[in-house]
């Protein structure tokens, strides 16, 4: 069986600012076709990217996506973070004393799980969207034209 790190509305929210990006403009259900993701699922994560800050939403006849992010500065733990809350290994490295530290005094797995949480942060802050798709403006100026419905 396999596992992801990654949940799936953490991915679809790097696809979808990535998506804007290349085709600012675009709306929610064009973007859900376009990345074969089910609609009412990427307005939800549209919502929560907007509601951090990463993405605005407009109504209306010139309305649709458009970021208020320079995806130069935006890192994976940024969206990450954004939809699902800080990154962690495990909560036990959180407590001031583990239930480990509790019953015996010590544990030599809490210090593992905070090393590799600090890795883990490190290596997905250090990736920028903007990096990520060679076609895109950081700051959302895509030289290519917006595909916009009529």
């Amino acid at each position: 069986m396999l596992r992801t790190l990654l949940k799936r509305e953490e991915s679809y929210g790097v696809h979808a600012l990535l998506s804007v990006a290349r085709t600012p403009g675009i709306t929610t259900p064009e973007m859900a076709e376009q990345l074969n993701i089910p609609p009412a699922f990427l307005a939800k994560v549209v919502a929560k990217l907007a509601k951090a800050g990463l993405l605005a939403s407009q109504t209306g006849r010139r309305g649709g996506l458009q970021l208020r992010a320079d995806l130069g500065m935006v890192s994976l733990l940024t969206v990450i973070e954004a939809l699902s809350g800080p990154v962690v290994m495990d909560t036990c490295q959180l407590k001031p004393r583990c239930a480990t530290e509790e019953r015996s005094g010590r544990c030599g797995l809490k210090p593992v799980w905070l090393e590799t949480t600090l890795a883990v942060r490190g290596i997905l802050e250090g990736v920028k969207l903007a990096a990520l798709d060679g076609g895109i403006d950081p700051q959302g100026a895509d030289p290519r034209p917006a595909r916009r419905s009529s």
